[in-house]
């Protein structure tokens, strides 16, 4: 296992899941999780996330939350 290349994947892992990455980048990620458990866990971890944070209504949230992850998501997301 090479940790750069680890760290790489890791960068890669929201495209992955959203199927945003180009075809020969996807396929090189889906070689490299299938011989390193330890991006696997990271990437089922990622998938667990999404999965229950889909699960959530704005109102489910404490206002001081949503505050906090509204703040955090202008400052980091490129969207």
């Amino acid at each position: 296992m090479c940790p750069r290349r680890c760290e790489d994947t890791v960068r890669l892992l929201v495209e992955f899941i959203e199927h945003q990455l180009p075809p020969e980048i996807h396929q090189d990620l889906e070689r490299h999780l299938a011989k390193c458990s330890r991006c696997l866990a990271q990437l089922k971890t990622y998938q667990s996330t999404v999965s229950l944070l889909s699960t959530l209504k704005e109102d489910d949230l404490p206002a001081e939350l949503r505050w906090t992850l509204k703040s955090f998501i202008d400052r980091n997301c490129r969207n």
